[in-house]
């Protein structure tokens, strides 16, 4: 029994004590008077009764995923019963059951199912399309590279989902397909503003990044996906791990960032780029023994780039002094 806590309208109409909930006739009862108010209640508990010999009582399986070829909806004929016997076992059998001492005749096929052909020919419909095998070898470097960049399944999902639409408009075909992988995974990144550069990823993948960088503007232009703008914002936290500078100067970096982010000379610059840049002059701010060079080392940018970025920033600075 458990307490109903429900509307006026399920209040007892004898008594108006509230009613109570019987979980094994499904009735809802008075608890005073004990009047039926109402009969076969709705559950949205699970049901855990149990439809096999063992004890096993889960009723759902491994939840569909697109990360799986046939994304866990295919049929799969297991090994639980052992081996497919031949005819001469399953005489052996029968003639043993009939000179046994149990009362109980068990009859046996004469002709018994061939239980191991059906499981290798079940095995190789599922997986002998050209599609099917295609997904197959692209889902299993998703789930490698994104375990190897320390994503999240979520991505990996979105990244399976791109890349199963760039296989449905004909995208892959003929071409590579750890460099679609990559640039899905890096094309998931740049939607859930994840700070991971396309050279990241390549390398993950074990593809050049030009090739990896065209494959990325084929699915974007296709596919007419506008992904959104890195945030620079992102960039500084994984410098800065990455350089060990302490949390304060990472603080300062972000302030220099935000009161020049509105200027045109930063506008439409890379993002890691002015992260980095943003990240010296703080580190300059905090006479930190820190060079260029780390910086841009750990950033993995150019020291061309870095300076060039710094003047924009120092100017940006500048101008925003004078106003």
């Amino acid at each position: 029994m458990s307490e109903h806590q429900g509307s006026d309208e399920e209040l007892c109409s004898v008594c108006g004590s509230l009613p109570i909930t019987d979980n094994f006739t499904g009735e809802l009862v008075c608890n005073s008077c004990g009047v039926v108010i109402k009969e076969r209640v709705e559950t949205m508990s699970p049901e855990w009764r149990s439809f096999s010999p063992a004890d096993d009582r889960s009723r759902g399986g491994f939840p569909s995923s697109l990360l799986i070829h046939d994304t866990g909806l295919s049929t799969f004929i297991g090994t639980a019963n052992g081996p497919a016997q031949t005819s001469e076992q399953s005489s052996d059998q029968e003639d043993s059951s009939k000179d046994s001492n149990s009362s109980v005749y068990i009859h046996k096929a004469s002709c018994p199912i061939p239980v191991n052909r059906l499981r290798k020919l079940n095995a190789m419909s599922v997986s002998s399309a050209p599609v099917s095998r295609n997904l197959k070898k692209a889902t299993w470097e998703m789930n490698r590279i994104c375990s190897a960049l320390g994503l999240s399944w979520q991505v990996a999902e979105r990244s399976a989902y791109f890349y199963r639409k760039a296989l449905q408009k004909n995208l892959i075909k003929g071409r590579s397909i750890a460099g679609f992988v990559a640039a899905a995974i890096y094309l998931a990144c740049k939607e859930r503003m994840i700070p991971r550069t396309i050279e990241e990823v390549s390398r993950a993948a074990d593809v050049d990044r030009p090739f990896a960088t065209h494959c990325y503007k084929i699915l974007v232009g296709e596919m007419h996906i506008e992904p959104p703008i890195t945030d620079p914002f992102r960039n500084i936290t994984k410098i800065s791990a990455r350089a060990g500078i302490e949390e304060r100067v990472s603080r300062r970096a972000r302030e220099i960032l935000s009161s020049v982010a509105s200027h045109t000379a930063v506008m439409g610059k890379n993002p890691l780029v002015l992260a980095a840049a943003a990240l010296y002059l703080a580190t300059v701010e905090h006479k930190l023994d820190i060079t260029k060079t780390m910086i841009a080392d750990a950033a993995e940018v150019s020291t061309i780039s870095l300076r060039k970025r710094l003047a924009d920033i120092t100017r940006a600075l500048e101008s925003t002094k004078k106003r």
